[in-house]
């Protein structure tokens, strides 16, 4: 049948009735119509189907595997010629098999070429499919002749094939016809420097193609005007696309990672390994709260050979608002990440000139080489006064009775089991005090008065304790109710621990003046010293607890020394 049609393709009438018949002897196949530029467009209601499925998309050849797409256009052209063509493709989404395609010139009739794809049979086994020819690479380099007055002389096949215009298309032309627009002026001045100079002179730009993109070149000038056998200009383009390509994506990439550290609620501080600083952003000296918070920082800087740059701050001047003690902290951790290639963590305190004080996690991350080594550091500094004040609050919470502000009663035990453990031990003393006669105020005065009496007694120790040296700093704790508990420390022998009692004593025998007005106040008070026995911190206060009753039972208001050897 499609032998038939071919050798009746002279016949128009012929050819509209083969086609006819095609359709209706294959309702399987897959059909289109076709403009004369063999474009798919709509097929006229004029032609008759049985069922076939349209072809969809832009051109037939489209849907044909790219080997066999060369045979496509050798049949379309046929077609063309005498009226029908056809012979066996693949088409692209099953290459397994094959299928005839029909083309079959109905234009006279109907308006349209008709392409019909009929399904056939698989590949004989052992029948490879044709390789696809390799193509042959696009040049890279090219060459043209000008004339003085920069219009196109002559132009070489290379040039042709890289940007796709026909010699015809190019002779004639003035040089900055084909020159983006953004890149004339420096073409203009290139191309001026090089008439007043002889000298090559060299640019890079975007040259179009035809098909309306642009490629980067680099492009050298030759000036051979007014020599003897040569009179022209010669231009030298290398495609280097590839090559700007790779920096408009470093570009990007760099907008990018800028973008997101100026964005990020973290400060980043990036050092090489000499500590010179390469990189911080805005995040971070609004941290620190320093003189550079009002500058507005590069995304990165440039060390020069030296590894400094003139525009980058110092480390030190970078974190001056740290805290002594933290600037020495983050220093040596910061040693250790870059000498030892390991990740640390440090909390510092930040001393703005505002006084505003803040906490900050600073998390130091080194920067490996191939070797292992730290080639530098980068740090996220994270603003935590928040999170910090509320830990100390807690802290404070769990520490502090909330009325007096002594040390509650289960941190004031824990700080005696940390004495009775410690080597100094043998000097420890403690003084248990009870106040005399409160129930009596909270009843006559009421609740308030007896909170305001309690407030004042605990004020009144404090202030007979000492403070201020670490080593023999005394804490005065609450209890519970109206009783206190006093570590005293550094006390040789028990005498001076009754002394240091008898002088509390005295704090606690003048009037008080509540809002209600003066009370009288008085307390039992019982001292136990340690020395060389071996005694628990619960055995040690009902010792000092005993002797305060002993204290109380002789109403005189005098301390009593507990005798923790007869016990």
């Amino acid at each position: 049948m499609s032998d038939e049609l071919e050798q009746r393709a002279v016949d128009v009438e012929n050819v509209d009735l083969g086609a006819e018949a095609l359709l209706r002897e294959h309702p399987d196949a897959l059909v289109c119509g076709l403009s004369s530029e063999g474009l798919i467009v709509p097929i006229p209601q004029s032609i008759g189907f049985w069922g076939q499925a349209a072809i969809e998309g832009r051109a037939a050849i489209d849907v044909v595997a790219a080997e066999d797409r060369t045979k496509v256009v050798e049949l379309w052209r046929r077609g063309l010629q005498v009226g029908a063509a056809n012979g066996r493709v693949r088409l692209l989404e099953d290459r397994s098999r094959w299928v005839t395609l029909h083309f079959l010139d109905l234009r006279d009739a109907h308006g349209v070429l008709l392409c019909v794809i009929i399904p056939g049979e698989e590949l004989a086994e052992g029948e490879d499919i044709p390789a696809k020819k390799p193509q042959p690479a696009a040049p890279r380099f090219c060459t043209l002749i000008e004339d003085k007055a920069a219009n196109v002389l002559e132009c070489d096949e290379a040039f042709t094939r890289m940007f796709g215009f026909s010699t015809e298309e190019l002779i004639g032309k003035h040089a900055l016809d084909h020159i983006h627009p953004d890149d004339q002026g420096r073409a203009v001045e290139g191309w001026l420097t090089m008439l007043a100079t002889r000298r090559p002179q060299h640019w890079r730009c975007r040259r179009a193609r035809k098909d309306g993109s642009y490629m980067w070149i680099d492009t050298t000038l030759h000036n051979y005007l007014n020599q003897p056998t040569r009179n022209h200009v010669l231009v030298e383009i290398i495609d280097v696309s590839v090559e700007m390509k790779a920096h408009e994506t470093v570009q990007r990439q760099g907008e990018l990672l800028r973008r997101l550290t100026e964005g990020m609620p973290v400060g980043l501080l990036q050092v090489d390994s000499e500590r010179n600083v390469m990189h911080h952003n805005a995040r971070l000296v609004e941290i620190l709260g320093s003189a550079h918070a009002d500058d507005s920082p590069p995304s990165a800087y440039t060390a020069d050979e030296e590894g400094n740059d003139a525009d980058a701050p110092s480390l030190p001047s970078l974190l001056c608002t740290l805290s002594e003690e933290s600037s020495a902290s983050f220093g040596a951790a910061l040693a250790r990440v870059l000498g030892e290639g390991v990740d640390l963590d440090v909390e510092v305190d930040v001393v703005p000139d505002d006084g505003d004080w803040r906490r900050a996690l600073m998390s130091i991350r080194a920067l490996l080489q191939a070797d292992g080594k730290a080639a530098g550091a980068i740090t996220c500094m994270l603003d935590i006064t928040d999170s910090a004040r509320a830990r100390e609050e807690l802290e404070r919470r769990a520490t502090f009775d909330s009325l007096t502000h002594c040390h509650n009663r289960r941190s004031i035990l824990s700080a005696l089991e940390n004495e009775l453990d410690s080597p100094r031990r043998a000097e420890l003393a403690v003084l248990y005090i009870d106040l005399d006669h409160f129930k009596q105020i909270n009843d006559t005065l009421g609740h308030a008065a007896g909170d305001e009496v309690l407030v004042m007694v605990s004020e009144r120790l404090r202030a007979a304790t000492r403070r201020g040296q670490s080593r023999t700093d005394d804490i005065v704790g609450r209890l519970g109710g109206d009783e206190f508990l006093l570590l005293i420390r550094g006390l040789p022998v028990p005498e001076i621990a009754l002394g240091v009692a008898r002088c509390v004593r005295e704090s606690l025998t003048a009037p008080l003046e509540l809002a209600c007005g003066g009370v009288e106040l008085s307390a039992s008070m019982g001292v136990a010293w340690v020395g060389d026995e071996a005694i628990g911190a619960d055995e040690l206060i009902r010792h000092a607890d005993e002797a305060m009753y002993r204290s109380k039972e002789q109403h005189q208001g005098l301390p009593v020394l507990a005798s923790i050897a007869a016990a």
